[in-house]
């Protein structure tokens, strides 16, 4: 007890350092795949794979969630890492568990497709299908993340990101029905501007910008894609994951205008130096059709 004693009462001065920043730049938005019960075992139990999220929000009408009204569950504290992203990537940065603050929403959807080599995947053969969120399950979300966003105000709106931005080749969540646009007209994170959008696709109609570009501005927005000047399954993957959070009712990884149109009006809403770059560079093939 006298060590203890002793070690308490060492004198010290705090001197705040200029040299220092948050170390919560991105934050990732994840769906369960399970029921509340079960992501809570999963999510605070040591398993042969182990995981877990700072926070998790529970659905209605699980008859595993044990309360009468939802409410958020904080499970890691903010400053500490959480296992939630995996091997992932967004805009430069690797190993997002260190930079980001994960929140996961219980949605009990499947998937099948992913679970083999990134070589193997066939985009026809990745099949999802996600229940609604509720409107309950999304207000409880809003307000967390309006907090979030108070406390660390340095996050940029295109860096609230889902697990499937982030992990092109092994996730789809929180998927196509999660509300993406709507969370934007509530001031949190990024959505392009319809009139931005509209005027790139009556640019982009006839004539879309070479395949190295729109690799290079899939990579600029922050997905892992590298410029080959051809339309391999990285880019694919890379343009499923861009659709299934921005035009989530086509998510087929297909090149079409108006998903090239949304990603340049992202880029000058959000990254207008990246694109700026992007369409000063010389092509390294010429312009391609269209895709019909």
């Amino acid at each position: 007890m006298l060590w203890l004693a002793s070690c308490s009462s060492v004198p010290m001065t705090r001197v705040e350092s200029a040299n220092q920043n948050s170390r919560i730049d991105h934050i990732v938005i994840h769906a369960t795949s399970e029921d509340f019960a079960e992501s809570m075992r999963l999510l605070t139990t040591r398993t042969a794979t182990p995981v877990s999220a700072h926070y998790l929000i529970p659905a209605p009408n699980d008859s595993s969630y044990p309360r009468d009204s939802l409410r958020v569950y904080s499970l890691v504290p903010d400053h500490r890492r959480a296992w939630h992203a995996g091997l992932s990537f967004w805009a430069g940065d690797v190993a997002l568990n260190d930079s980001s603050i994960g929140i996961e929403l219980v949605n009990e959807f499947e998937c099948t497709g992913t679970d083999v080599p990134v070589d193997e995947i066939l985009l026809d053969e990745i099949d999802c299908e996600f229940l609604p969120y509720s409107e309950e399950q999304l207000q409880l979300l809003v307000d967390l993340l309006q907090l979030l966003l108070e406390r660390y105000p340095g996050i940029d709106p295109i860096d609230i990101v889902g697990h499937s931005d982030i992990a092109i080749a092994r996730r789809s969540d929180p998927g196509p029905l999660f509300p993406w646009q709507q969370l934007s007209e509530a001031g949190i994170g990024a959505w392009p501007e319809v009139e931005v959008t509209a005027r790139y696709l009556e640019e982009f109609a006839e004539d879309m910008p070479p395949v190295d570009k729109i690799q290079a501005a899939l990579l600029a927005l922050g997905y892992q894609v590298e410029v080959s000047g051809e339309v391999d399954m990285q880019t694919q993957l890379a343009l499923r994951a861009f659709q299934l959070h921005f035009r989530p009712a086509n998510a087929s990884g297909g090149l079409d205008a108006e998903s090239v149109a949304m990603l340049w009006a992202l880029l000058e809403k959000y990254r207008a130096s990246e694109l700026a770059e992007i369409e000063s560079i010389e092509p390294l093939l010429p312009s391609i059709e269209t895709a019909q």
